[in-house]
């Protein structure tokens, strides 16, 4: 049975058993039971029980931006609703107001003084319940306009999230750029950092707007850019650890003459002890071996 899985916030994809192809429409049922045709976009993988994800777009045109419009259209209808009822309950609470008008006491043992407090109590009890209604519909209008704001928002869950994120880059990259050249333009310490945050964070998410939405040479190329990103880190992390040991990079006998006759002249090693090939060019004293590949395998 194909059903939905959540891929990252608000966006879920297909979990399916078998393999799919782009265009095909299928069926996935919610967990409430419901069967839901659903057209398929890119496939994102295997989990690591078997089952094939696909990003999808419901057929029905069903998405988080409708869903935030009918909510707000429902949260519209139960303030109007709450609107009424506590106008209603107003014009009730006026019940006998001539009579109240004129400031009449009540006449303690009078025929009518059991009237004339049921009446007041009546009247302060629809006030109330006219003020608590009208709390309603002030939240409802709130939530409301919640969801209304929601209905225009653009997220991952949407092809056209690619687009829309994709401009986004580019505005803030140019801001932070300006920040960087004009340092007299920041409004105080940290905005040069929170900016590289913000670029940070939308770069993810174009990144993972191309593996759902994207066509196939865009993916191939920002997950290449990806690993080549990873390796240069992973790199930089290796000559940390190099230097750290008092290790040197070397690619002909030039450069390790060099390096070692420096080692010698810094007295770290004493001319004539051996350093050790560790791999990719890098060498380390061999008293230093053994705490270099502990660290390094840790990292």
């Amino acid at each position: 049975m194909n059903t939905y899985t959540k891929y990252c916030p608000n966006v879920f994809v297909a979990k399916c058993t078998e393999q799919h192809t782009k265009g095909e429409t299928i069926i996935l049922t919610t967990k409430y039971g419901k069967e839901v045709e659903n057209e398929v976009h890119n496939y994102l993988g295997r989990t690591k029980d078997g089952f094939y994800l696909y990003s999808i777009t419901r057929i029905d045109g069903t998405n988080s931006q409708t869903r935030a419009l009918a909510k707000a259209d429902k949260l519209e209808g139960y303030a109007e609703n709450a609107a009424k009822r506590s106008n209603a309950y107003y014009e009730a609470s006026k019940e006998g107001a001539d009579f109240l008008a004129l400031g009449e006491p009540i006449k303690i043992g009078h025929h009518s003084e059991r009237r004339h407090r049921k009446l007041i109590e009546r009247n302060w009890e629809r006030m109330g319940k006219s003020v608590a209604e009208d709390e309603k519909a002030k939240e409802y209008n709130r939530r409301a306009e919640y969801w209304a704001d929601k209905a225009n928002r653009i997220d991952l869950s949407m092809p056209d999230s690619l687009e829309f994120f994709e401009f986004e880059l580019e505005k803030v990259k140019k801001h932070h750029q300006f920040l960087k050249d004009n340092p007299s333009a920041r409004a105080h310490s940290m905005s040069l950092q929170y900016s590289n945050k913000t670029v940070k964070e939308l770069e993810a998410k174009v990144y993972t707007a191309i593996l759902l939405w994207g066509d196939d040479d865009d993916i191939k190329q920002v997950q290449a850019e990806k690993l080549e990103k990873t390796e240069a880190k992973l790199s930089n992390k290796k000559t940390d650890i190099v230097a750290k040991h008092n290790g040197f990079f070397a690619f002909n006998s030039e450069q390790f003459r060099e390096s070692y006759a420096k080692l010698v002249s810094d007295g770290i090693i004493t001319d004539g002890d051996k350093v050790c090939h560790v791999g990719a060019g890098s060498y380390i004293p061999k008293t230093n071996v053994e705490s270099f590949v502990k660290e390094y395998k840790l990292s």
